[in-house]
């Protein structure tokens, strides 16, 4: 039994990874799509492949639609028996920012400056920056962009986060703050058991 993991870029990674371990499916492939453009036109490819295994694509929602729900309705999203396809509100970095207990030591902030609600934050990475402005300089350094540069992040944000996700990030944590993240955790959780009950030979497809 194994799980080939898709998501739009390699910080996504540990998220995708956790939520593997949470529902018993041992990861055997990971890829990084390097945007949602590359991601939403290579979805047809991963459905075909759901057909015969497990597959989960994590997909950010960013501005694309209101709602997850609305989303669905005006994109042709394939389906697959074995195909778990999430959409994180906003993004996997609001799943980041539900873990308090985590992200504000890992930062060097206090835990009552992040936000209550992250699935309604517009855009995560804004908050995440002016969070690391105040925090650790190291962290400061790595994830705020330079006075007069053109991009709104710091040269190791996504290293940072990486970091953060790998070594300090608890799902548990995370899923009491974030609906969509908690949505996600049983859909893959549903998917792992359904294979596994399909390889016991039952009637899991």
């Amino acid at each position: 039994m194994s799980l080939s993991v898709v998501v739009e870029g390699d910080a996504d990674l540990p998220v995708a990874r956790r939520l593997a371990a949470d529902a018993g499916l041992p990861v055997s492939l990971e890829l990084d799509q390097g945007g949602k453009d590359a991601l939403d036109a290579a979805l047809p490819g991963f459905a075909n492949a759901a057909k015969g295994s497990p597959w989960f694509v994590l997909r950010d929602l960013d501005r694309d639609a209101d709602c997850p729900v609305g989303f669905l309705r005006t994109r042709n999203v394939p389906s697959a028996t074995w195909l778990c396809f999430r959409l994180a509100v906003r993004s996997a970095e609001a799943w980041m920012l539900a873990d308090h207990e985590g992200l504000a030591p890992f930062l060097g902030v206090a835990a009552s400056r992040l936000p209550q609600d992250p699935d309604a934050i517009a855009s995560p990475t804004r908050p995440l920056v002016a969070l690391a402005q105040r925090g650790k300089s190291r962290v400061r350094k790595g994830m705020v962009p330079r006075p007069g540069g053109s991009r709104p992040t710091g040269p190791l944000y996504e290293s940072l986060l990486i970091e953060f996700g790998t070594h300090h990030w608890e799902l548990e944590r995370a899923a009491a703050r974030s609906e969509s993240l908690r949505r996600a955790r049983a859909a893959l959780r549903a998917l792992g058991e359904r294979w596994r009950a399909f390889e016991r030979g039952g009637h899991g497809a």
